[in-house]
């Protein structure tokens, strides 16, 4: 009779089967989970086999949640049975978490037997060498494996899901799914899939865009992943009209729009785009792989995803990176490079490293404004302001298993910086960065596990004078328009360009030039003011909803800009957004080879002055270089160099 476990948490070693299983792996050897035949009602019956990762028996691998997919499930345990490799072997019964009990369980064939790479039972996770060497390995495991399982979990909604599918990505019926109100339903289930939390986990990325061959799996329903891919950005060119079938049928549209979705959008588009392969290569062959995105796009980009450990964000596509190690040889004894697995290594060790290697490579500072980092609570862990500017830690990290998360539940405004290669802004006039790293000055500690400081050169703009309040829920808020210059009267609203077009950081969607309607725009919102002069963004986007949709399309362009940011104006009068932890009398400065200006705090603790990175602002007329006119970054008198902890 097979046991279940119910706990709210658990200690790794209790998941972990006793030592006695694993017998040592030499530097090219894995192990590979054999799960032996069996009928629905048995308990699953396992064993390890040990082979090279050069020539291995054929296996397949299993992505999963560690957890639950869903937000509701608590964290069970079932009990299975692992032989070890004696004659004749014996038998010991380990616990493991529900969902991968789910998965195998699904997976067991009932007469013949399967071989899997699992990583929670395959790596001996009380050996930190081990798992160094073994997780350095995955990209070869999972491009080895004759086919990737993808475990959605066993919920109803996910079956239908997966049955929906064929249908979607039957372009002849496409424009029946969409009209048709006997679809909503359907749709309903397909949705529901989508905010499944297995899209939001980093590792799975990796997997997924590595491996071969990929199907879906729900009980015993599958599909291929090629097709699910497809069903989404069919379902992304079709969300319009699926919004307005949702209205119909009463149902709410704005779970169309879910922060779920977006991650899903993210997913798909590195798995699917950051390698090239050739498709005539036989599998295992030729290993033609090319890998096409730099490691600060790719930790960029999935920001939003989550990992089990904070080191993760890095090491998780590190194999996908085209600067990163090499793909298939990481797990060699002799790579090389600061940035290699190991998990002996602190967060900020890790951190202070990636930081370098993007500033060495790009000899750009960008990546000081990225919220790569604000996974990281300031409890857990002390960074420089440098990788976890004060922004930052005024704000929650993202919950991934947050419920509902919808574009207005965002916990901030986008960066400003853009995405890697595609700068919105040039506010440094493409200058390169001049950096250094040292420990502070009165510091005569040395080695790893030290906050470093980071030294850059730049120049100050201007001084914040004065701050309206923060943004919150991206409202825009009466002291704003006061502050702005707006003059508001019952016959004729007098609006200032340059304010309109700070609300929306002076750029359309994805830094495109700012259409010239979002000025009449803006003075429609205006004259649907609230009585105390706000205008309410979230308000006026469900009122709007139904009717204009260049009216939403501009709110959801302010949201993006001045969720939880402050409007700012300087001592010379210059307007702007601030970061929402900015104070006045902050410093708005010109780093070179930084795209946006950046707002510093210059601080004195025991006779040593140092600067403290707020975070990155938006300053109205200094976004393309004009500050840089007439300006020599190579003349020292006219450049300072900023001491940053």
């Amino acid at each position: 009779m097979e046991s279940v476990i119910e706990k709210k948490e658990t200690s790794a070693e209790k998941e972990q089967p006793p030592a006695v299983l694993y017998l040592p792996l030499a530097e090219d050897q894995f192990r590979i989970l054999q799960l032996e035949p069996g009928k629905k009602d048995e308990m699953l019956k396992c064993s390890f086999l040990v082979e090279s990762i050069n020539s291995p028996l054929d296996y397949e691998a299993i992505s999963y949640l560690w957890g639950g997919n869903n937000n509701t499930q608590q964290l069970t345990f079932r009990e299975i049975e692992l032989l070890d490799d004696q004659q004749p072997p014996k038998s010991y019964h380990i616990f493991i978490r529900s969902n991968l009990h789910s998965a195998l369980h699904s997976l067991r064939h009932p007469t013949r037997l399967r071989r899997f790479w699992v990583d929670a039972l395959c790596i001996n996770r009380s050996n930190e060498d081990e798992v160094n060497h073994q997780v350095a390995m995955k990209s070869l495991i999972f491009y080895n494996a004759e086919n990737l399982c993808f475990w959605l979990g066993d919920d109803p909604s996910y079956r239908a899901a997966i049955a929906f599918i064929p249908q979607i990505v039957d372009l002849k019926e496409v424009d029946k799914l969409v009209n048709e109100q006997s679809m909503v339903e359907k749709w309903l289930s397909f949705v529901t899939l989508l905010k499944n939390n297995v899209f939001s986990r980093l590792w799975l990325v990796q997997e997924v865009a590595i491996a071969w061959n990929v199907t879906l799996h729900c009980g015993a329903s599958t599909i291929h992943y090629t097709d699910f891919v497809d069903a989404v950005t069919i379902f992304l060119s079709c969300r319009k009209h699926i919004s307005t079938l949702f209205r119909a049928d009463e149902k709410n549209p704005r779970t169309l729009t879910d922060q779920k979705i977006v991650m899903v959008e993210r997913f798909i588009d590195i798995t699917t785009n950051a390698l090239r392969r050739d498709p005539q290569d036989s599998q295992g062959q030729g290993k033609s792989v090319q890998r096409l995105l730099n490691l600060e796009a790719l930790v960029s980009n999935l920001s939003d995803l989550s990992s089990g450990k904070h080191v993760d964000r890095i090491y998780s596509v590190l194999a996908l990176a085209k600067d990163g190690p090499p793909l298939f040889d990481a797990w060699k004894a002799t790579s090389e490079g600061s940035l290699r697995i190991d998990y002996g290594k602190s967060v900020l060790d890790v951190y202070q490293d990636f930081f370098i290697h993007v500033v060495t490579n790009s000899q750009t500072l960008d990546i000081m404004c990225r919220r790569w980092a604000t996974c990281v609570p300031e409890k857990e862990a002390s960074l420089p302001t440098w990788i976890r500017p004060l922004q930052s830690s005024l704000q929650p990290p993202i919950d991934s298993k947050a419920s509902e998360r919808t574009d207005y539940d965002r916990t901030d405004a986008d960066s400003l910086v853009g995405i890697p290669d595609h700068r919105w802004y040039n506010a440094a006039k493409n200058t390169k960065a001049t950096f250094r790293i040292g420990l502070p000055a009165a510091s005569n500690e040395k080695g790893k596990g030290k906050e470093k400081v980071l030294f850059v050169r730049g120049f100050r703009l201007d001084t914040i004078s004065r701050l309206g309040p923060r943004a919150a829920e991206g409202i825009i808020l009466y002291e704003w328009l006061q502050l702005g210059g707006c003059i508001l009267s019952d016959e004729v609203d007098t609006v200032p360009e340059p304010f309109w077009r700070t609300i929306v950081a002076d750029r359309g969607p994805n830094g495109s030039n700012v259409p010239s309607w979002y000025r009449r725009a803006f003075l429609y919102c205006l004259a649907e003011s609230t009585p105390n002069g706000d205008i309410n963004t979230k308000g006026l986007i469900k009122a709007c909803e139904a009717g204009s949709t260049l009216v939403v399309d501009f709110l959801q362009r302010v949201q993006s800009v001045i969720w939880n940011r402050k409007f700012l104006v300087s001592e010379g009068r210059l307007i702007g957004l601030a970061p929402m932890a900015a104070q006045e009398r902050d410093v708005i400065c010109i780093l070179y080879g930084c795209s946006v200006p950046v707002v510093l705090r210059e601080i004195t603790v025991k006779g040593e002055t140092f600067w403290q990175l707020v975070g990155e602002c938006y300053v109205h007329g200094k976004m393309d270089g004009e500050a840089m006119e007439g300006r020599d970054p190579d003349d020292p008198m006219a450049t300072e160099e900023f001491e940053i902890r």
